[in-house]
């Protein structure tokens, strides 16, 4: 007998609720999705949060999905251009976060009062710098002089990137150690934020044409004359350098009294870890056990008429019943954390900060709860927090219910914010509240100050030309109003022509009113 198609399993479920149905379907693509997911994002826990978000979206979408196609159609390709787009948001969206945590970190570096310490640090940073291993000088250099990541890092002295992010704390580490024992006392974490901020300035406008200049010109003769120019232009960089550094050192806030307690931080980051595995581990148990217990229900009603195996399956499911909801009961548990307390409001939000940028998540959701007991109107922490359920937090914290909560409080405070109004609309269930917020984008309403630079004004046009797609895309996938979408698309494209998968979807919107020759012109660009 012939296995039913894909559009057929999605119908039965859609019109007679099979779960059976969909979970076949599930079983077919859970390979292919899971391994496109996983080449864009390079993370198998993210992607298998992409598979979960699709294969949602299509129980959701399931009576509308099955309408659109043949009896016989496979699904493959719809599920797939799913996966692609939850990719292509996570990335987008994870993109956004850690530029807004920078422009946080560094609004509060102008505003800090410890600018002492970076001139503390200057005068014999490159001494302690010679004093490190070889491999460890060289990590350091990569992550916080060349400002890589922890994989690039990891790429250039050919080990992992855990390796490399080791390597890297045990530098901080050493470098903390030798500024102690010449009186000057900054915590592993503040330091790693001054010499971020002010180890590596702008050169002189110039310098380096002339010095190749000068080195092309002494070709393979080493004179005194040549030598004396790059002597010169040397000592000009050594001068124009440290005057920048005085003028623009901007120092971090790292209290004091951290440094005293460090030693019981990190021993907390140690136990901390572990936990946060087994919770992970616990999750991943009652997905598990919940799979199961679905299972041995359907088992139960193909065996109603077989007593013999009656009493096994509804005692295997009532002990799977109670292993399911002791795991949900732990995994509902957060970790605990247990900071040691600080004196003022502004003191936790800044510690919030450092903590997020150090990914101890839910450390920066204990202090950013603090401030906010202080300064509840402050927009910006209304939006850190959000960012945190987000994107950071486990989704049992409140997921992006309770984001939307957190970027609409930060709208009330503060009603032209751009990246609060972007973050709702991106992670919010109500349609018309989305296509109203990336409305407000589009029709320049929003304040978008915090980039600034001499490229704020592509930025801004880059992000109005996502505001165009993600509008577009509810038109098509939701409103399935094509027309529309295909005007969205169209602006996208005009602000932003290398904008990835934008042509495709208009293609596909093309396909949805008839008109095959323009949608072909778009898939040529951008295949389906």
């Amino acid at each position: 007998m012939q296995e039913p198609s894909d559009a057929q399993l999605l119908r039965d479920y859609a019109t007679r609720g099979s779960e059976s149905a969909f979970r076949e379907l599930v079983t077919r693509h859970t390979d292919l999705i899971y391994s496109a997911a996983l080449r864009q994002v390079s993370s198998p826990d993210l992607a298998g949060d992409i598979v979960q978000s699709v294969f949602t979206d299509l129980a959701r979408k399931a009576r509308e999905v099955a309408a659109k196609f043949p009896v016989e159609a496979s699904l493959a390709g719809w599920l797939h251009r799913a996966a692609r787009y939850a990719a292509l948001n996570h990335l987008r969206g994870t993109r956004r976060r850690q530029f807004n945590e920078r422009q946080a970190m560094a609004q509060l570096l102008t505003d800090s009062e410890s600018a002492a310490d970076w001139e503390l640090i200057r005068p014999a940073l490159d001494e302690a710098l010679d004093s490190l291993d070889d491999d460890d000088r060289e990590a350091l250099l990569l992550r916080y002089f060349k400002n890589r990541d922890f994989r690039s890092v990891g790429l250039a002295l050919g080990v992992s990137d855990d390796s490399a992010q080791k390597r890297v704390s045990r530098a901080v580490e050493r470098l903390r150690e030798f500024f102690a024992k010449r009186g000057v006392t900054v915590g592993a974490g503040g330091l790693v934020v001054v010499i971020s901020a002010n180890a590596v300035q702008a050169a002189p406008v110039g310098l380096a044409a002339t010095i190749s200049a000068a080195a092309l010109a002494a070709g393979m003769t080493v004179g005194l004359t040549s030598t004396s120019t790059i002597a010169m232009t040397t000592l000009q960089k050594i001068t124009a350098t440290t005057a920048l550094a005085a003028a623009v050192g901007i120092a971090v806030y790292e209290a004091r009294q951290v440094a005293g307690l460090r030693e019981q931080v990190q021993s907390f980051v140690q136990r901390q870890q572990p936990l946060t595995k087994q919770v992970a581990a616990l999750q991943n148990h009652r997905d598990l056990d919940a799979a199961r217990l679905a299972a041995l229900a359907a088992e139960l009603a193909d065996a109603r008429n077989d007593n013999r195996g009656m009493h096994k399956l509804r005692g295997e499911a009532g002990v799977l019943r109670l292993q399911l909801a002791e795991a949900q009961k732990s995994a509902r548990q957060p970790p605990s954390t247990t900071q040691p307390p600080l004196a003022t409001a502004e003191a936790h939000y800044r510690r919030a900060l450092t903590n997020s940028w150090n990914r101890n998540y839910e450390a920066s959701l204990e202090d950013l709860n603090k401030f906010l007991e202080s300064e509840p109107n402050s927009y910006k922490a209304h939006y850190l927090r959000g960012e945190l359920y987000a994107r950071s937090l486990p989704k049992e914290r409140g997921g992006a219910a309770q984001a939307v909560k957190e970027f609409t409080r930060a709208l009330e405070l503060k009603p032209d914010d751009a990246f609060s109004r972007f973050e709702r609309a991106f992670h919010s269930s109500d349609t018309e509240q989305a296509i109203s917020d990336y409305t407000f984008l589009i029709e320049g309403h929003a304040d978008w100050s915090a980039y600034e630079g001499s490229d704020s004004q592509a930025r801004i046009s880059s992000d109005i030309a996502d505001a165009y797609r993600h509008r577009g895309a509810i038109q098509l996938f939701t409103k399935e109003d094509f027309r529309k979408a295909i005007t969205d698309f169209t602006a996208a494209l005009q602000m932003n022509p290398s904008l990835k998968g934008v042509y495709r979807l208009r293609g596909l919107a093309y396909q949805m009113v008839g008109e095959m020759e323009k949608a072909k012109q778009d898939f040529s660009i951008e295949p389906k």
